[in-house]
């Protein structure tokens, strides 16, 4: 769960790129990026496959399938791989193979590419070939035949038994630079077994190896693929995204304890126009739930303190939960088989897999939403970025970078964009002072198990933003902080020493990037509020507050965030908004009594 969250962002926000961009290499690019990308995931998976083969819980599910799109996904991928070793690969496709098949696509990717990748590996010179042909069974199936011929190590005889067991590597003492979990061919093996065919082997060693298989496919379209390459640009075109439906009177919920997750799911609704507010906990969950009315409810599985399924049975024993009738639809990273009947079982209404594929997720929310929100057909094009959005957006980047306190290009590379820099840094400046005040209190209180907690958060947060001095410190810190834990005493006296130093820097940081960022807000760039206007906002807070009336009291706040504030109070108001964050009614007042105004 843990390493696959990083990649389903990373495919996540290549999606995007791959339905915003109109540069065919930057798309080419993409392509490539998200080919890899479930490479990186299928070494992930061999695990969890063979796990589940030796249990007897693998299912085959067929599909219909894009041939075209097939070949080309593992043609680009061992390419790669090949062009890295400075390999040939020879490619030989017949050109009358049907189009739309219909089988277990995944799986029989899967085999493929383990045999092709397996190729590629064990060949230090040379050439890899794969050869596709069909033979026609019926009027109904054909015989979809794969070869794979390499000039690599080749195999001994007495190897050969080797070759599909668990974790067993061939002529390991020679290939012990080669990566690979050793699973490979004995998951090939079974999956084809599952599949009713075979795989065959040929081995010379010293000088190559042929693998093949035949499996029997149903035909759904008998129109032949023709030039593979050109057919797979023609579908990628026909293919571009296009919402499937507009709904923008639908609101939904969105729990996950990552918030890239959250970015990446509200970017691939965009133009659906559904409104969307988002969670990063179940207890956030759970006060949302009883101050809003939602249509759809996402909900996170793997999360701490409170995962998806408690949360789920909170809500649905909550008093004052709005949306005891609201479908809650479980979003997973560990979709295995039976996990559909497991989130029914568990009162969710159905599940959607992580990374999230954006086709299934509108289909989810067809089903789902109200059927009179929502719009079978879009209508009109989502809006755009004025031109003056644009000018303020690039004003605001050159102010940012005139300042030299953050590594720019790493910073919009780990956000993705420009604009999603912009809004990470906003977050990141508004609760620096409270985080650094955070740290300071566990430091003094020699509470190291929070400390560690928050120079981590500290370290990640400022690496994001490019504030990467700021996050190797914190890094040293948080591994101080996990040995000074353990009563490690050097560990705590380099904390006494170096946490000042990281507080300076870390306040240091967010006062000279504040007033850039309240600018941000504000129509009267860097106009900041007078005393009177201030006291005026606290007494209508606290008249708020004293009524429970936490939906005024937070329109206040976000009028406030349209103005840059004295030092004299920025404290003090920071210490309200979080107490009204925290729907805390007695101390928020002591708050904003505490402000003196």
């Amino acid at each position: 769960h843990e390493i696959r969250t990083p990649i389903n962002a990373v495919l996540g926000m290549d999606e995007m790129i791959l339905r915003e961009s109109n540069e065919t290499q930057i798309r080419e690019y993409a392509m490539d990026i998200q080919n890899s990308g479930k490479t990186l995931l299928s070494l992930v998976n061999d695990i969890l496959d063979s796990s589940k083969l030796e249990a007897g819980k693998m299912e085959i599910i067929p599909v219909e399938y894009d041939v075209s799109s097939f070949i080309n996904d593992i043609v680009n991928t061992i390419s790669l791989r090949a062009k890295e070793k400075n390999l040939d690969f020879e490619v030989h496709i017949n050109r009358k193979i049907p189009g739309i098949l219909y089988g277990d696509e995944i799986r029989i990717k899967q085999v493929m590419m383990n045999i092709l990748t397996n190729a590629v590996k064990y060949t230090e010179k040379g050439k890899v070939i794969f050869w596709l042909d069909f033979e026609k069974k019926n009027q109904d199936t054909i015989l979809l035949s794969c070869k794979v011929e390499d000039t690599g190590i080749g195999i001994k005889k007495e190897d050969m038994n080797k070759l599909f067991s668990r974790f067993e590597r061939i002529d390991e003492g020679k290939n012990r630079t080669i990566e690979g979990t050793g699973l490979g061919m004995n998951i090939v093996k079974q999956l084809l077994a599952l599949m009713g065919s075979k795989i065959e082997v040929e081995s010379e060693y010293g000088k190559g190896s042929c693998f093949s298989f035949c499996i029997e496919q149903r035909v759904i379209s008998w129109d032949e693929i023709g030039d593979y390459e050109r057919s797979f640009e023609q579908s990628l075109e026909n293919n571009r995204y296009k919402e499937s439906f507009t709904a923008p009177e639908a609101k939904i919920l969105v729990t996950d304890d990552t918030k890239m997750n959250l970015t990446v799911l509200k970017a691939l609704l965009k133009k659906t126009k559904v409104q969307i507010d988002t969670a990063e906990s179940g207890f956030e969950t759970l006060y949302k739930v009883k101050e809003n009315k939602y249509d759809v409810i996402f909900l996170d599985h793997r999360m701490p303190q409170m995962d998806g399924i408690e949360t789920l049975h909170h809500m649905q024993n909550l008093e004052g939960n709005l949306n005891q009738d609201t479908p809650v639809i479980s979003l997973t990273a560990n979709a295995v088989s039976g996990a559909r009947e497991t989130y029914l079982a568990a009162g969710f209404v159905d599940y959607l897999s992580k990374p999230v594929d954006s086709a299934k997720l509108e289909k989810l929310l067809i089903e789902y939403l109200p059927k009179e929100k929502v719009a079978l057909e879009p209508v009109g094009e989502m809006e755009t970025d004025t031109e003056e959005e644009k000018t303020q957006m690039h004003t605001m980047l050159e102010c940012v970078r005139d300042l030299h306190l953050l590594d720019m290009d790493e910073a919009v590379k780990n956000c993705g964009s420009e604009e999603v820099f912009l809004e990470v840094l906003q977050e990141y400046v508004s609760v620096a002072e409270k985080k650094a005040d955070d740290i300071e209190h566990s430091w003094q209180a020699l509470d190291y198990d929070t400390y560690t907690v928050q120079t981590h958060a500290l370290k990640s947060s400022s690496r994001l933003i490019g504030a990467l001095d700021l996050s190797e410190k914190a890094k040293a810190l948080e591994q101080m902080g996990e040995k000074a834990s353990q009563g490690d005493l050097e560990a705590q006296r380099f904390i006494n020493e170096k946490t000042g130093e990281l507080l300076f820097e870390y306040r240091e940081l967010e006062r000279k990037m504040r007033p850039v960022m309240c600018s941000q807000n504000s129509e009267e760039a860097g106009e900041e509020i007078s005393v009177e206007q201030l006291a005026d906002a606290m007494a209508a807070l606290k008249e708020f507050a004293m009524a429970f009336d936490f939906d005024s009291a937070d329109s206040v706040m976000k009028m406030l965030d349209n103005y840059m504030i004295s030092e004299q109070y920025r404290k003090g108001l920071s210490a309200v908004r979080d107490a009204l964050k925290a729907v805390d009614q007695s101390l928020l007042i002591e708050k904003i009594d505490e402000m003196g105004l």
